[in-house]
């Protein structure tokens, strides 16, 4: 970088002052020519004159970019002709710029001859696409990238997608079978602009575009573009941006673009809303809209053509990394309108599936913003569950036109995976009992790690609303599986009896919570109250909590401080990718467990067998048992251990499982667990009889 001190005020009148006279000096040149042209004369000074004339008007385009990048640097705003708007106070002094931020002539000529090519081949022209080919290695250049689009200008960027719609509608009307040819050439040329507008919003290029031009960008994303030969229909530019961003749905683009175009999309969308009621989304049904120029798909693969929703297609590039998500939705307002007022716009499309990529994005991990972006979820979700169900005189739910819900059903898996994330902050939360977090006050700092603080009553009525989804449900479930699983390792390996009874109470407490809400709210949908209690029966039959933590080999190699973090290594990637992992491992062992058991057995009796497969399961792994008379039934190598329980038969589990409770030096509160489990199912039905009583 390469850094200058100007004086704003003082290059505004030196561009100012240049540019009027290369105008005089090229007016003057002409004059001279035609004096001489009258007397059939010429003399070279007449030539360099006008060449004198045009330098200096060409250099007044860099003086004024370099007095814009001052008043950026001062938060001036200005007017269409550079000028501070009415009210500004110019700083008076010398401001630092960067010199690198200032394009070259010659990149600006090349972005003014690939410009055109844009519009042309938005309106068809196959030249235009092939010449377009030789720039596409520069999109990612910062100076030609922010000089094309300059060049473009706001509107005439947004202008393109509503040109490439028309050539989609006059093909479909065709139906000539062109218009899949079609999408995919405009997919191949806003594809090319989406990747020059992300490097052009990019703050750690060399080059990006100025404030001036974002503005503009926003004023033109609320301005009604029109789509040419379509009789005056017009399309939002924020329209035409979001199919920009729907082109290349993996285009990274900046957390600043995020906060500053992102945001404004939303807060777009939210006052057309308010002053129009919902806006229709076209499909390419629709014969009097402009259909989307690329192909959309609506809902969970569905073949269809859908709807082109702008948001969407923003929510799915800032779902591409924590970073951009957290830039976008890390706002409760904005937030509070995606989840609430959009519900019937998502109904239109992918259900909110795109919202809730978003969400993952933003809300899964253990940094504080994820965990307090979880938490405000929660509770706005919970505050749109609450008044569409009612506890009946059987203590069963009744759901109130459940279509409403229905409506953002995309989000549902997604919330199940975010939950999942956080199991240990759930655990605790029901265990700690207290009311809705304010602000301030969502996240906190124990051990090292930030910790969310989820309401209860919040907890319950999400987790009645995520497990109706089979996978919602099953990432919840495993998630809460291999914290347990975690937990009851590291507190025996580390011979912390505590911390065993706390867990196998707690966790087990948190499990009744969720698995009875799963019960309640397929038997409120009308489904058998079989079908919710199938799927931890099933993971408990096929033995997951007898597979042991990995690393556990570490303790008898290191000693007991390696322990401590046998537990973090377990869920290094995340709680829903430890309990994938567990799903998987159990498979060797399926089968040990009686199938009387399955089939019979209600969610607290499932509690307590997974309690008891997993503290057998770690006290063979850390070797808490008596060695006295190991019958060699269950006994391997020398000195003789027992068996991994997954590499036991049936009928030596069987024999296990009598002999350990002989011999284990565990405590073996495998009632508590019920018991836990019980309760808990028992809190969720009081937190939402006490929840909706007044609804």
């Amino acid at each position: 970088m390469t850094f200058s001190s100007i004086d704003a005020r003082e290059m505004h009148q030196l561009g100012y002052g240049v540019q009027n006279a290369g105008k005089g000096l090229t007016e003057c040149a002409a004059q001279l020519r035609a004096i001489l042209n009258e007397v059939e004369l010429t003399h070279p000074g007449v030539a360099v004159i006008g060449r004198i004339g045009q330098w200096l008007t060409d250099q007044a385009p860099d003086l004024y970019r370099r007095r814009d990048l001052a008043y950026e640097a001062g938060k001036v705003d200005v007017d269409v002709f550079g000028n501070p708007v009415p009210g500004p106070v110019v700083p008076a002094g010398m401001t630092r710029i960067d010199e690198a931020r200032i394009i070259p002539a010659t990149v600006r000529a090349e972005a003014a001859q690939a410009a055109p090519l844009f519009t042309a081949a938005a309106l068809g022209d196959a030249g235009a696409r092939e010449k377009l080919a030789a720039f596409a290695e520069r999109l990612s250049e910062p100076r030609f990238a922010t000089a094309l689009v300059e060049q473009l200008g706001a509107r005439g960027l947004l202008a393109i997608p509503a040109a490439m719609g028309t050539r989609v509608r006059k093909a479909l009307d065709a139906d000539d079978g062109s218009a899949a040819a079609v999408r995919r050439q405009n997919r191949d040329v806003l594809s090319m602009l989406s990747k020059a507008l992300a490097t052009a919003t990019d703050p750690t290029g060399s080059a990006r575009l100025s404030r001036k031009s974002l503005e503009e960008l926003k004023q033109q994303g609320r301005t009604e573009i029109p789509a040419p030969d379509m009789g005056g229909l017009t399309n939002p530019g924020y329209w035409s941006l979001g199919q920009i961003l729907a082109a290349a749905p993996r285009q990274a683009y900046s957390a600043w673009f995020m906060k500053t175009i992102g945001q404004d999309m939303i807060r777009w969308d939210r006052d057309y809303l308010k002053q129009h009621r919902v806006r229709f989304l076209p499909k390419d049904t629709d014969v009097y809209n402009v259909p989307a120029p690329i192909d959309t798909r609506p809902f969970q693969g569905s073949d269809a053509i859908g709807t082109a929703d702008p948001i969407a297609a923003l929510m799915t590039v800032a779902g591409t990394s924590r970073e951009r998500a957290q830039a976008l939705l890390d706002s409760r307002d904005l937030l509070t309108y995606l989840l609430k007022d959009r519900r019937p716009q998502w109904a239109m499309g992918d259900r909110g599936e795109s919202l809730g990529t978003a969400m993952e994005a933003a809300m899964k991990g253990a940094d504080a913003g994820s965990k307090r972006l979880a938490v405000i979820a929660t509770q706005l979700l919970a505050d749109e569950v609450k008044p569409r169900v009612s506890v009946n005189d059987a203590g069963e739910i009744e759901f109130k036109n459940p279509s409403e819900l229905d409506r953002l059903s995309g989000i549902r898996q997604s919330m199940g995976r975010i939950l999942a994330e956080h199991s240990d902050d759930i655990v605790f939360s029901y265990f700690w009992n207290q009311p809705r977090a304010d602000d301030n006050e969502l996240t906190g700092h124990v051990d090292g790690r930030n910790t969310a603080r989820f309401n209860p009553t919040d907890l319950d009525l999400v987790m009645l609303e995520t497990a109706v989804d089979d996978q919602g449900y099953q990432a919840l479930l495993r998630g809460e599986i291999a914290d347990m699983r975690g937990k009851i390792d590291q507190g025996l390996a580390t011979g912390n009896g505590k911390l065993l009874n706390n867990v196998i109470a707690l966790n087990s407490t948190a499990l009744g919570h969720l698995v009875e809400a799963r019960r309640m709210a397929l038997v409120g949908r009308g489904r058998e109250a079989d079908a919710a209690d199938e799927e931890l029966r099933k993971l408990v039959q096929e033995g997951i909590g007898l597979v042991p933590v990995p690393f556990a080999g570490q303790v008898g190699k290191a000693g007991l401080e390696a322990a401590g973090s046998i537990y973090e290594n377990f869920v290094k990637g995340g709680y829903t990718k430890a309990g994938d992992w567990l799903v998987k491992q159990s498979g060797h062992a399926g089968g040990k467990t009686g199938k009387a058991f399955s089939d019979a057995a209600s969610n607290d009796l499932a509690a307590q067998e997974l309690v008891k497969q997993m503290l057998a399961s770690s006290a063979v792994a850390h070797e808490a048992y008596s060695h006295k008379d190991l019958n060699p039934f269950i006994a391997v190598g020398n000195p003789p251990r027992v068996k991994d329980p997954l590499d036991m038969n049936k009928a030596e589990y069987e024999y296990f499982t009598r002999w350990i409770a002989d011999n284990t030096t565990v405590p073996a509160n495998y009632k508590e667990a019920q018991q836990s489990a019980y309760i808990g199912a028992k809190e969720l039905r009081d937190n939402l009889k006490a929840a909706t009583k007044d609804e």
